[in-house]
């Protein structure tokens, strides 16, 4: 790997105190507190779309903080009165840090169960406590075409049982103790482990960003070195998480339903069929999920917030620290995180950036678009990579790199280029859109 002279001096510089001081210290453990439960919230059409939600019940244990993405719903943190997805931060310690949840369950009392992983960091029990049920009977089929067969049949054969939950289970009014140690520094996707196709629609999702945070004049480090030499791999001095994920409203009222139905079994097959469960003459009628597969999102969402062309300000979203970030060489940290169940493609507008590590004989300088840093908390080797999109997969983490704005600069959107996203299908204007704030920047006048 190539780095740039005069940056990497940069870095060691402002860093190697920071980083030998952690290096010193011993493990030690965080806590943040988590009730999981039922909510709604509003769009902007004025639908309002039944939710499940993680809210910051308890005050988290410095270092670590647990916050909502969503800034409107910030007042009422400590209730799960408004949905948002919430954002936990915790800072990075080479010698261990270990990151236990108390996750309260209070979800609908038909709802037996949820659990919390976190995809790509090993605990709670992640493979080891799953719960999980028993198959459903499949009966014999015909071998032949037509349905009217009168010829063999062919029995399937026994299936295993299914997992419900990926890690450890809490039970209805229960709090579960859920542990993570040796925590890996970067950014990652937070998510029920339940039934993940119908409770993370539902809004059970947040991000976990594990980090040196800026301090000062002090640039954080998302991503440490190996060696004395070179002690960070990603410097920064402010960053942004942005969560991208979708509503489909059709599917939350569905299963909103379903769970407040007297005889609900979330293991119940659905089926259209005359005394199924989705057939309005069965006594079985809203005692099952609705299908995963008729998943079709019409809202689509940044940090918990479709846009609102007549409030652009919801959309914008501070990166922190939110002032004191050097115009043009300071540089931004913006994780993308993916939530939904939907690819998307971010593209930040008039974004700048100057790569970390150029090729031997490039003197590095500020180019269009951002710099490619690391996928899935794993920063990316070799010379930095420029573009002006990522294809965001679900469930799929980018951390990039940009320039902070020139001075007196408004924030920078950023927006999914898709281009075809709406609004419930029908607001043209609407789609997957926010704001970018450095320095207290505001949004556009005319909203973008």
């Amino acid at each position: 790997m190539r780095f740039n002279t005069l940056k990497s001096v940069l870095i060691k510089s402002g860093l190697a105190a920071s980083v030998l001081l952690l290096a010193s210290g011993a493990a030690f453990a965080q806590s943040v507190s988590l009730t999981a439960a039922a909510t709604t919230t509003t769009l902007p059409d004025g639908s309002t779309v039944p939710m499940w939600g993680y809210s910051c019940s308890a005050a988290a244990i410095a270092p670590a903080t647990c916050a909502l993405l969503n800034p409107a719903a910030a007042a009422t943190i400590t209730t799960p009165a408004h949905w948002s997805p919430v954002v936990i931060t915790v800072p990075y310690v080479p010698t261990g840090t270990t990151l236990t949840i108390s996750l309260t369950n209070s979800l609908p009392a038909l709802v037996p169960e949820t659990s919390l992983v976190i995809v790509g960091q090993l605990g709670a029990g992640l493979g080891t406590t799953a719960s999980s049920v028993a198959s459903p009977t499949h009966n014999p089929q015909g071998v032949t075409w037509p349905i009217a067969n009168t010829g063999a049949t062919n029995q399937p054969p026994p299936q295993g049982s299914r997992v419900q939950s990926f890690s450890t289970p809490v039970l209805p009014a229960a709090t579960g103790t859920l542990t993570w140690s040796n925590l890996k520094p970067g950014t990652y996707l937070i998510e029920s482990g339940t039934h993940p196709s119908i409770q993370g629609p539902m809004g059970l999702y947040g991000i976990l960003v594990v980090t040196t945070a800026p301090a000062g004049t002090t640039p954080g480090c998302a991503y440490p070195g190996a060696t004395a030499l070179l002690p960070c791999v990603v410097p920064y001095n402010a960053e942004v998480p942005l969560l991208l994920s979708e509503i489909d409203p059709v599917q939350n009222s569905a299963v909103n339903t379903a769970v407040n139905t007297a005889g609900f079994s979330e293991n119940m097959v659905w089926s259209g069929q005359p005394g199924g469960c989705n057939d309005p003459l069965a006594p079985t009628f809203h005692q099952c999920y609705p299908p995963a597969v008729n998943y079709s999102p019409l809202y689509y969402l940044i940090n918990g917030v479709a846009f609102n062309k007549s409030s652009a300000i919801t959309s914008v979203f501070p990166a922190l620290p939110a002032a004191g970030v050097t115009p043009l060489t300071g540089s931004v940290l913006v994780r993308f995180v993916n939530a939904g169940l939907r690819m998307h493609v971010p593209s930040i507008v008039g974004a700048l950036t100057t790569p970390a590590v150029v090729p031997t004989g490039v003197t590095a300088a500020a180019a269009p678009g951002f710099s490619l840093v690391a996928e899935d908390g794993n920063p990316l080797p070799g010379v930095s990579r420029v573009q002006s999109e990522v294809f965001l997969a679900a469930g799929k983490t980018y951390d990039v790199m940009v320039n902070a704005p020139a001075t007196g600069a408004t924030a920078l959107p950023v927006f999914d280029r898709e281009l075809s996203l709406s609004g419930n299908a029908i607001a043209r204007d609407a789609g997957m859109l926010a704001y970018i704030a450095v320095n207290g920047a505001a949004a556009p006048l005319t909203a973008m």
